[in-house]
């Protein structure tokens, strides 16, 4: 008799629950871009749109659901008869699918923002940084942010599963490890700060071609990934 797989199940419950935090995140976030367009807008200065001005913020959103994702889900599946693999592989789906909600949330705001400023006059800044030129392409754009948060969030996973099997003190060194992750990530995306600090690491320039930065952030990626299912393969679940 075959099993039957949960993991679209997980996959499903797991999206859910985090995309109703993201509700919450973008309430707020939106809220604040409002008060800061309401500030600028009396000192006669300009802010950045939606787009722009969340990028960092998911980044650290997806950081932080990455890290509960290990220690809030985890041993709550496996507990109630769910595999690991099963769990592993719902997870990186749910992972997935919550990037590009929090990639198509701030398009839409952004064209919200379009919208509206044709009617009125908005003190939104249209120029973009670097990563998120709209000149470059809005689809480009868009698949920077999704990989960019896809890649928070395995990172933040990675770190969750290091603390919770491995206890404070090793765990702590998986810290370590997701500094040189993101590192490495902003690297490849023409953030020169890993070649300032590592002299023998190569500068990618600004204009380098996307596909070496998309080819590293893929490969990154794949280490990630590889790295959190050995982790979790056989890891103990605290009662």
């Amino acid at each position: 008799m075959k099993s039957v797989k949960l993991y679209p199940k997980v996959a499903f419950d797991l999206f859910y629950e985090q995309f109703k935090w993201a509700i919450w995140f973008f309430s707020f976030l939106i809220a604040g871009h409002i008060i800061g367009m309401i500030i600028v807008a009396r000192n006669d200065t300009s802010i950045q749109q939606f787009f722009v001005f969340s990028s960092q913020s998911v980044a650290i959103f997806m950081l932080v659901c990455g890290i509960i994702a290990a220690y809030a889900f985890m041993g709550y599946y496996v507990q109630h008869g769910i595999t690991r693999k099963d769990l592993y592989v719902g997870t990186v789906i749910s992972t997935l699918a919550l990037a590009l909600a929090v990639t198509l949330v701030p398009l839409a705001v952004n064209v919200i923002e379009h919208l509206i400023s044709n009617l009125a006059a908005l003190p939104i800044d249209t120029d973009a940084a670097p990563l998120y030129d709209p000149a470059s392409g809005w689809f480009s754009a868009a698949g920077i942010f999704f990989l960019n948060a896809f890649t928070y969030h395995l990172i933040g996973w990675l770190i969750g599963v290091g603390y919770y099997r491995f206890g404070w003190v090793i765990g702590f060194g998986f810290v370590g490890i997701a500094i040189a992750a993101l590192s490495l990530n902003g690297y490849f995306w023409g953030d020169g700060g890993l070649s300032s600090v590592i002299p023998w690491v190569p500068e990618i320039p600004a204009d380098a071609s996307p596909f070496l930065a998309l080819a590293g952030s893929l490969l990154l990626i794949a280490v990630l990934l590889v790295s959190t299912r050995m982790l979790t393969k056989r890891i103990s679940i605290k009662m």
